[in-house]
Formats: C-alpha cells, sequence, structure tokens
C-alpha cells in the first residue's frame, strides 16, 4: 500500500497508512492476505474493480497468484471499467449474483 494506489500520493495518506497498518516490513508481510494463503480453510472469492485506484489490481493479482501457487481454490472476476466499489447497477447486481452463487456452492449449513 506504500508503492501501489492513491493513499501514499498524499501526505495524510501515509500518515495514515503508518499509524493503521504501521511501517514494519515482517509485521505488514504477517497481515497480508496474499503471504497467509496457506491459513486458508475455505474456497475464496475475488471480485475487483480493473480500474481501482484505493487497491490497485495489483494487489488482486498478487493475492490470486499466491492461491494459484497454493492450489488453493478461489474465482475471481474483474470488473475493468469499475473503481472501488461497484457503482454501476449491472456491476453491483453481477457482484450479488456471484457471492449468491458462490455462498451456495461453498457454504454448507
Amino acid at each position: 500500500m506504500y508503492e501501489e494506489g492513491d493513499t501514499q500520493a498524499r501526505s495524510y495518506g501515509v500518515n495514515f497508512l503508518k499509524t493503521v497498518i504501521g511501517t514494519d516490513e515482517a509485521e505488514l508481510k504477517a497481515f497480508s492476505p496474499a503471504y497467509n494463503v496457506d491459513k486458508l480453510k475455505a474456497p475464496v472469492l475475488i471480485v475487483h474493480g480493473g480500474e481501482d485506484e484505493r487497491a490497485p489490481i495489483e494487489q488482486a493479482e498478487s493475492l490470486e497468484a499466491a492461491l494459484k501457487k497454493a492450489k488453493h481454490p478461489y474465482e475471481i472476476t474483474i470488473l475493468d471499467d469499475e473503481g472501488h466499489g461497484f457503482y454501476k447497477e449491472e456491476h453491483r447486481t453481477l457482484y450479488y449474483k456471484k457471492v449468491l452463487a458462490f455462498l451456495d456452492d461453498h457454504l454448507k449449513l
């Protein structure tokens, strides 16, 4: 987050990152989903906006690469023309349909 996205582009953004996630490299890796896929016990659903500047697509790609490497089950959908959040009605509809289908497939009650 210090190198990608738009948060670090502003001085208050850097201060926010330092306060919220710190600067210790070992701690950052310890909290990073991409470095912790070995701890997962359930499949993962990733839905990401391709134009997201807050959480850039590289973060979703990093997680996907780690999931692939670990051979952990996942599904990914990239909405190329969406940003941080799903603001277009068709994207929200697709998102909720994906979530419901994913839960229907993987949530065993």
